[in-house]
């Protein structure tokens, strides 16, 4: 006994270094996005939430801070209970922060609060947690537009290049829907004993199969994502395949507040699928469901002030001649290291300071909003 208790609490501890670790990396790679003094607009979910910048390099300061102390100090239940406080006002102030990497992080370590003391508790949940994601993130990818993405983006662009053979076309539309059904089963199958270890081992190799996807050799896009990546990885071993006992799941769940993670991750984010919440908070990752925005904008007026994030090209097909393309999630990419928080009531506080703030410029509001398989071109009045 006393060798299984210093198990799981060794296992704790190592979580906790592992989340803080690739947290403080994650954070710093998208410092940006935790300070004021940027172009990108910050988008408060409520008006009374503006503060002065200030306050923003406060948090993110403290944040890193602690995150480094926690280091060191890993079941520090004050340290623990400071980064939620800090991390959730910061989120508080801009809904650019509520990145699905972050809304993890916050949760696990407040899994580790509630079960400060039953650590075998911890570890039940927080693997109920990653079950969650890979299971969500899994379904929200069967539509035709992640198969197109695989198709396009990865397949043809680093294995089969300008093949158009209709066995490559037919093999690599449908190869999105076999992983997406892969991820899905994998995470069914870490819920069984029997099958927890090798589905663990296919999901590490399914985060290698990322990096070497998005990495530096690859698309060499999203960097916020290979901390990630990396970090599952280890929460895979730690929790899957490296054994100790724990409680099972069914019964840990059950207990005081730990049926909040239950209805966050087990329950909403099937809401998604119907509109009523969030996609990152789905775990709905470059699924090709998320809506997007684009502005047109034109050669004249003061919009020009923003030609840094002008796409390369003159015009696009989505623009006319005499405007310039600006895509929003790239700008967010270009200056924060981030993509853009992708719901339609960010777009529309967007659109309404950017007009406020650049009143002479010609600009048309474009957003392409998943529907039936494909995505619809709905346009903005400016006004």
């Amino acid at each position: 006994m006393p060798i299984s208790n210093f198990s799981i609490a060794d296992k704790t501890r190592n979580l906790t270094r592992l989340t803080c670790f690739f947290w403080l990396i994650a954070k710093i790679i998208s410092y940006k996005v935790w300070l004021a003094d940027r172009l990108f607009p910050l988008v408060p979910p409520f008006n009374f939430l503006e503060v002065p910048s200030a306050i923003h390099t406060i948090l993110f300061s403290l944040s890193l801070l602690i995150l480094v102390v926690l280091l060191l100090l890993p079941t520090n239940k004050i340290l623990l209970v400071s980064i939620i406080v800090i991390e959730i006002l910061s989120c508080a102030l801009d809904q650019n922060r509520w990145q699905p990497w972050e809304y993890q992080y916050i949760l696990l370590i407040l899994i580790l609060i509630i079960n400060y003391k039953n650590k075998k508790n911890a570890v039940s949940v927080i693997s109920l947690l990653l079950i969650s994601v890979y299971f969500y993130s899994g379904v929200s990818k069967l539509n035709p537009i992640f198969s197109r993405f695989i198709r396009h983006e990865i397949v043809h662009a680093n294995i089969f290049h300008e093949s158009t053979s209709m066995a490559s076309i037919w093999v690599t539309f449908h190869l999105g829907y076999l992983l997406t059904l892969i991820e899905i089963l994998l995470s069914i199958g870490l819920l069984f004993r029997q099958s927890r270890k090798i589905a663990a081992s296919f999901l590490i190799a399914m985060h290698l199969l990322i990096l070497a996807a998005f990495g530096p050799f690859g698309l060499n896009y999203d960097k916020i994502i290979w901390p990630w990546n990396i970090v599952m990885m280890g929460f895979l071993y730690l929790l899957f395949i490296h054994n100790s006992p724990v409680t099972p799941f069914s019964q840990s769940i059950k207990q005081g507040w730990n049926k909040l993670i239950l209805v966050l991750f087990g329950m909403l984010p099937a809401l998604n699928f119907i509109g009523y919440w969030d996609f990152y908070l789905s775990s709905s990752l470059i699924s090709g469901r998320t809506p997007e925005m684009y502005i047109c904008i034109n050669h004249e007026g003061s919009g020009k002030k923003l030609q840094p994030f002008f796409s390369k090209e003159k015009y696009q097909f989505r623009c006319d001649r005499n405007s310039y393309l600006l895509d929003i999630t790239a700008w967010s990419f270009q200056e924060m290291q981030v993509p853009v928080y992708p719901e339609l009531r960010i777009y529309q506080s967007i659109k309404k300071q950017l007009t406020e703030r650049y009143p002479d410029m010609k600009a048309t509001f474009l957003i392409y909003h998943y529907i039936n398989g494909r995505k619809e071109r709905i346009e903005l009045n400016q006004k």
